[in-house]
């Protein structure tokens, strides 16, 4: 009997459980149709004007009315104005983005590359057509490279008696302009080590050095000038040929398109006359002696017992 009035609890429980259903799905009913009516009571002039707002923010087009965002005002940029001509003053251009050379403005322009190219190219026309020298542009530099046999002896920086000539040569073009040069080592990675050069890297350094001096000598600022070592590790063409060797020996003249600007003239400082307090007297170095501990440390002391 108790059995089956539990199974008849049970049913019931189970009729009972779509109600649930039923009510979740009238609630969702009577949402759709709120949503529905709140659609249709849109004010459509309202509802034109965001639909124009939006087709004219796609399209680009001027907007056509008086609000505080569509009014004409003073241009920040007075028209016609160049962006160089902006600048006048070199001191001023600290905030500009630095240029490949470290601490050089980009507003300063030197002297058009392509000009310096047919100017190179109409001097050197004889050792461009035998291969001596090439002359390479890209958008910062304009890269002469001068074969090392055509300056100095072989494992040598000492200069030879073509150098002068050429040099010359590059010089007179070079001295009329500002823009900053730089002279680049290069060689094989045929090991050399003697009482002058212990590396390949030092004999690229002595040569660029060599060229920069006598770049110098003839008149260029040294302000515009630097000569970077790259030894064997910046290779032309391949070491295994004797072809690609001699292509690895070179001196590389680069002209930046950024110039020198020689810094104003410095005005003379105030001077304040102020009491100087005396300060105890710093300890010579001589006298200051450094012992290292058994434990790895040190300890510096002014005793000398």
């Amino acid at each position: 009997m108790r059995k089956r009035y539990r199974l008849h609890l049970r049913g019931h429980e189970q009729l009972d459980r779509w109600l649930v259903s039923y009510a979740d799905y009238m609630t969702l009913i009577f949402a759709l149709f709120v949503v529905l009516y709140s659609v249709a009571m849109v004010d459509k002039e309202k509802f034109r004007a965001v639909i124009e707002g939006v087709t004219q923010a796609f399209e680009a087009r001027p907007l056509h009315g008086e609000g505080l965002l569509e009014r004409e005002g003073p241009a920040i940029v007075p028209p016609g104005s160049a962006p160089d001509k902006m600048i006048s003053d070199p001191s001023q251009v600290q905030a500009i983005a630095l240029a490949p050379i470290s601490g050089v403005p980009m507003a300063q322009q030197g002297e058009p590359l392509p000009t310096l190219d047919a100017e190179l190219r109409k001097a050197m026309a004889p050792l461009l057509e035998a291969g001596l020298v090439d002359i390479q542009q890209d958008k910062e530099w304009l890269n002469i490279a001068l074969d090392s046999a055509l300056l100095f002896s072989s494992g040598s920086a000492f200069m030879g008696p073509n150098a002068s000539p050429l040099l010359n040569s590059l010089s007179s073009i070079l001295k009329p302009v500002d823009n900053y040069v730089r002279i680049r080592g290069y060689t094989d990675n045929q090991q050399i080590h003697n009482e002058i050069f212990s590396s390949n890297w030092a004999l690229s350094a002595a040569r660029a050095e060599a060229v920069l001096t006598t770049l110098i000598g003839q008149g260029i600022a040294p302000q515009r000038l630097a000569f970077e070592a790259y030894g064997e590790f910046s290779p032309f063409a391949s070491n295994e040929t004797e072809g690609g060797r001699a292509k690895n020996r070179q001196v590389v003249v680069a002209i930046s398109r950024l110039r020198w600007v020689a810094p104003a003239a410095p005005t003379a400082p105030t001077v304040q006359v102020a009491q100087v307090e005396q300060t105890a007297p710093k300890a010579d170095a001589q006298a200051i002696r450094v012992i290292a501990l058994p434990g790895g440390g040190i300890r510096i002391t002014t005793r000398q017992d």
